[in-house]
């Protein structure tokens, strides 16, 4: 079977693409979450049993605060579980995390199902959920990349955002079904379901091979080997030799950047800095201009500007959703991005006006609803052509360098923290503001934030390897000439000089550390004493680290006159965060 969109040969990768679909119920878990519980905030019986106010026509409701807590702490307990999945990753692997988040949503989700109309109970169980979510988030994303064969990562990594779709608009068709039932099943199936997504998960972990870049990291590579050759077992002449040697250097060379990367210099350091606000603008961007609000409470928003049919509506916005994150896939990397992200922002700034307008008006009459809702339709297609699937990978492509880890984790916090921002905050603004639609002014602002980000922070960087990014970076490239750019040869090969230099560097002073002669070491490099204005004017000079009682100083990259060379830029940099660690453990 091969499917010449992609140039792919899947039946030779069918058990890669089964194990991938395996950790994909993950997304599942995030996209059904995401939608059944704004069903749940409409249903009548679910109002009855948790409503303690009452609203302008003298029937109960939801307070605000109810509204408020129960849709955004689960944010909460996804940035939680998102930090604690790496803990738990390193320790007890990728099937491990899998476990533990099973475990919480299944928790989660009886906790919400045993509840009696307690919105502490509700909260409990959200924060359940959001903390298997976070841990599901994260590591699918991560196992996906480490198990699929180069030939399918692409496409395997772009469907975890349309398997998320996907169990949206099944979230959407459940509540649809049961919002009419007049007894409290209502709402405790669709809560009952969410548990059916990890129990799968569970079963699905006896067929799933650990991550063979686990085994690497763990010393364990004859079970790294195993690992390869399970994966690929439906390709006839498949040797796992490559693979492994691949995945090594990978693991070698990550261990090199954490030697040598820092929280410090994401705040000192011009050009690490530069690629923090990028990657966790594109998070921050994504989410700031208000796409949240029609997730988390789309069917209470619809009902209160008088649609009657509001779950009809929402079954729609999610299969426009699915519509829209599908072309953006199978486009792939046929459309410019920076162009794509220009284009969906600006509609969406100019609906959101639309609607604010609207607002302003008798919006509960038949016209001025059904147009509102029309235009939110506009919304939601822009954002899940553009800002939707293309966040993330424009997040994880701007976090080059050593400091890659450390910038997609501020990256992570970003994202979760401005989503709980927007679900806390929507509530207050529509009702207790008494805003209504006219919120969509507000959101209007926000998206401003959001077009400034693509104008001055986006480049065009498809077909650009991580080379050429870093140089984009170090050479101050503006993001408006990155599609046009062309490095001399010259650049490209210097970067990988000092690429290289540093990692045959850092594996020298790691066996120095190893075998306790550091000291001898860095003596040998002329390392130990802080340089003089003379030396650093004179030619030939090494970079130097200076080392006074205990404290540790920048690397000093030498005068224009006498530029230090790629190896020596390398041996400051790289004994800098050696000579820091050793004090450290003095």
């Amino acid at each position: 079977m091969k499917m010449h969109m992609f140039n792919i040969n899947w039946g030779h990768h069918r058990w890669a693409v089964f194990f991938c679909a395996i950790s994909s119920l993950g997304a599942l878990c995030y996209g059904y979450d995401q939608i059944y519980y704004t069903g749940v905030l409409g249903m009548k019986r679910f109002v009855h049993d948790y409503g303690t106010t009452h609203d302008k026509d003298g029937n109960i409701a939801l307070t605000t605060t109810f509204l408020s807590l129960t849709a955004s702490i689960i944010y909460v307990g996804e940035l939680v579980g998102a930090l604690l999945s790496a803990p738990i990753n390193d320790f007890f692997g990728r099937k491990g995390v899998f476990l533990c988040a099973s475990a919480c949503i299944i928790a989660g989700a009886i906790t919400q199902c045993a509840d009696q109309g307690s919105m502490g109970v509700i909260c409990l169980g959200r924060i359940l959920i959001g903390l298997g979510i976070g841990q599901f988030t994260v590591t699918c994303l991560l196992y996906i990349g480490e198990v699929a064969p180069q030939a399918i990562r692409g496409p395997a990594l772009m469907m975890f955002q349309f398997m998320q779709s996907c169990s949206q608009l099944v979230g959407s068709g459940i509540t649809q079904g049961t919002e009419s039932i007049g007894s409290t099943a209502s709402y405790r199936i669709p809560m009952g379901l969410l548990a059916l997504l990890p129990l799968l998960m569970l079963v699905g972990l006896i067929f799933l091979p650990e991550s063979p870049v686990w085994y690497i990291r763990r010393g364990r590579p004859e079970k790294a080997t195993k690992a390869l050759l399970k994966i690929n077992r439906s390709m006839p002449e498949y040797t796992p030799e490559k693979d492994l040697a691949a995945f090594t250097t990978m693991v070698e060379t990550e261990r090199i950047r954490e030697a040598t990367s820092s929280w410090m210099s994401l705040l000192k350091d011009r050009v690490e800095r530069r690629k923090l606000i990028y990657s966790c603008g594109a998070m921050v961007a994504q989410q700031i201009n208000g796409i949240q609000f029609f997730y988390s409470y789309g069917v209470v928003f619809a009902q209160s500007i008088g649609i009657k049919q509001a779950f009809t509506i929402s079954l729609i916005t999610n299969t426009l959703q699915v519509i829209a994150v599908g072309v953006s896939v199978l486009l792939g990397n046929k459309v410019r991005r920076r162009s794509n992200l220009l284009v969906t922002t600006i509609m969406m700034l100019l609906a959101y006006i639309i609607i604010g307008g609207l607002g302003a008006g008798p919006y509960t009459k038949t016209s001025f609803s059904t147009t509102i809702v029309v235009i939110s339709y506009i919304v939601i297609v822009a954002f899940n052509f553009g800002h939707g699937p293309l966040a993330f990978t424009i997040a994880s492509e701007m976090a080059v360098g050593r400091n890659r880890n450390k910038i997609m984790s501020a990256s992570i916090v970003s994202f979760f923290f401005t989503v709980w921002v927007i679900a806390f905050t929507s509530p207050y603004i529509y009702y207790n503001g008494g805003l209504g639609p006219m919120l969509g002014f507000v959101y209007a602002g926000t998206t401003c934030i959001t077009l400034a980000y693509v104008w001055f922070c986006v480049g065009e960087t498809t077909g650009r390897s991580h080379l050429e990014i870093e140089l984009f970076f170090q050479k101050h490239v503006p993001v408006r000439r990155w599609r046009q750019h062309k490095f001399a040869t010259l650049d490209i090969v210097r970067q990988e000089e000092e690429d290289n230099a540093s990692h045959a560097i850092a594996e020298e002073i790691q066996q120095a550390r190893h075998e306790g002669r550091i000291t001898q070491l860095l003596s040998e490099k002329n390392i130990v004493e802080p340089p003089t204005e003379e030396e650093l004017a004179g030619p030939g000079r090494s970079a130097v680290v200076a080392l006074k009682t205990g404290d540790w100083r920048d690397v000093r990259w030498g005068s224009k006159n006498a530029p230090f060379s790629p190896r020596d830029r390398a041996l400051g940099l790289i004994c800098t965060f050696t000579v820091h660690g050793m004090t450290e453990s003095m």
